[in-house]
């Protein structure tokens, strides 16, 4: 079905992407056609497992993903000099991508990374968990500047794995000329700009639009500050004087051993896709567990236990994940015909539900996940496009929810919270947690 722009406007500026997807669906039917949405190309939405299926698969080797066209050229014009030739992986397609991700690989995907930033990390948690204590009598500041408290904590996780190097942005210290104050600005205002400039109609393609002029400088600045923590991390590797074992390496570490350009575009990208993603996740598990006491209380036993495998943790994880992507949508750009015949699969059992349980059941069992395709949740992309900061971010966002839960009986008291989508979906105030403490 063939559904033109004009249709769109029912939605609104401020629209939930999951019910406009929902009432798409229902109204046109599997397979949706948006003529040049969003300024953009022709966009297709499949919504049956096996057409999504189809299609990723038949571009596995080298699949072409849109990207942010305000960042492309920013680095393919504007920086073309300072990068000599390396591409990133959000703007890079095709042997470019493939030659970048090949690069970078053996840095983010080890498993031993867990034992290099799991003391760090639970640190920056624990530096969490005080804030809040701190704020959990005052109900007012939580609610509205929840958001900011889980995103410092996020900035903070993701640059010691990104930069080399704590920020101090959960300090009471943080001023507005702060690295850490103009990286969080740098994330907010790259979000919202990119939402005008990529999503909206906009000549910036051909004049210097104010927005446009404001992005340029933004991506300017995080530039700035991410050289210079590399730099500093680079100095502090020569004066150690002498190596360490490659499992004991940071992340810095390792991609400075093959350039150090591209330790910085990877720091760029990392804080980029690593912070507001981040907290979107680790804000959802929460909120759910608020709604959901009897499976905060099982977790909150796990935590406790002996048992080092914190398997209902990961479980309550993906189930945040399956039910609020934070990425609206995996992308393909089509570089070849797909023939996508139709018919229905059977959604997957109590979909709308927060069930960790889904991912521990036997496969006997009606909640078993496997009885829905897998390719209907995909949190983390597919294929050899999927996230390369994928372990990073689970370790981070499993990190803070054993040290909150172990700290606060966390309740909702207040509506279902409302989700908004821009570049990636997002929380909005008021967030009416309430944290008791019981240690």
């Amino acid at each position: 079905m063939i559904m033109r722009n004009k249709a769109l406007r029912q939605f609104g500026p401020g629209v939930n992407i999951f019910d406009m997807m929902s009432t798409l669906h229902e109204k046109y039917g599997s397979i949706v056609k948006l003529q040049g949405v969003f300024a953009r190309s022709d966009l297709v939405i499949l919504y049956e497992p096996e057409h999504i299926d189809q299609v990723f698969r038949s571009q596995e080797a080298n699949p072409l993903r849109p990207g942010f066209q305000t960042l492309e050229y920013y680095r393919e014009v504007i920086k073309k000099g300072s990068l000599d030739g390396i591409y990133g992986l959000t703007t890079a397609q095709g042997e470019k991508w493939r030659d970048f991700r090949t690069k970078v690989n053996p840095a983010l995907l080890k498993l031993k990374l867990v034992k290099v930033y799991a003391p760090p990390l639970e640190e920056i948690a624990q530096d969490l968990v005080q804030r809040i204590r701190r704020y959990k009598d005052d109900t007012k500041y939580l609610e509205k500047n929840f958001d900011l408290e889980i995103t410092k904590w996020s900035l903070e996780s993701v640059a010691y794995v990104a930069l080399g190097s704590r920020l101090g942005c959960l300090g009471d210290d943080v001023t507005k000329d702060h690295p850490g104050f103009t990286l969080l600005q740098c994330s907010k205002d790259i979000m919202d700009l990119a939402f005008k400039l990529e999503f909206l109609p906009s000549m910036w393609k051909y004049i210097a639009t104010p927005a446009y002029k404001k992005i340029i400088r933004t991506y300017d600045k995080q530039w700035e500050i991410s050289t210079k923590y590399i730099e500093e991390a680079r100095k502090r590797i020569n004066e150690r004087g002498y190596d360490i074992p490659e499992e004991e390496k940071s992340v810095v570490e390792r991609l400075l051993a093959i350039d150090e350009k591209v330790a910085i575009l990877m720091a760029n990208e990392m804080l980029f896709a690593g912070i507001d993603t981040v907290s979107f996740v680790a804000t959802s598990i929460i909120y759910n567990l608020a709604r959901h006491p009897e499976k905060q209380q099982k977790l909150r036993e796990e935590i406790r236990s002996p048992d080092t495998h914190k398997r209902y943790l990961r479980a309550c994880l993906k189930e945040a994940l399956r039910m609020w992507h934070v990425i609206p949508s995996n992308l393909r750009r089509t570089d070849r015909d797909h023939y996508v015949a139709g018919y229905h699969i059977p959604a997957g059992p109590r979909a709308k539900e927060f069930i960790p349980e889904r991912w521990l059941a036997d496969k006997n069992d009606p909640l078993y996940y496997g009885n829905a395709p897998a390719i209907v949740t995909l949190p983390f992309g597919f294929g050899i496009r999927s996230c390369i900061g994928r372990r990073i971010a689970e370790l981070e966002i499993e990190t803070l929810i054993k040290k909150l839960f172990d700290e606060f009986e966390v309740t909702w008291e207040g509506p279902p919270i409302k989700v908004v989508t821009k570049v990636g979906n997002t929380f909005v105030e008021p967030y009416n947690f309430r944290f008791k403490s019981i240690k």
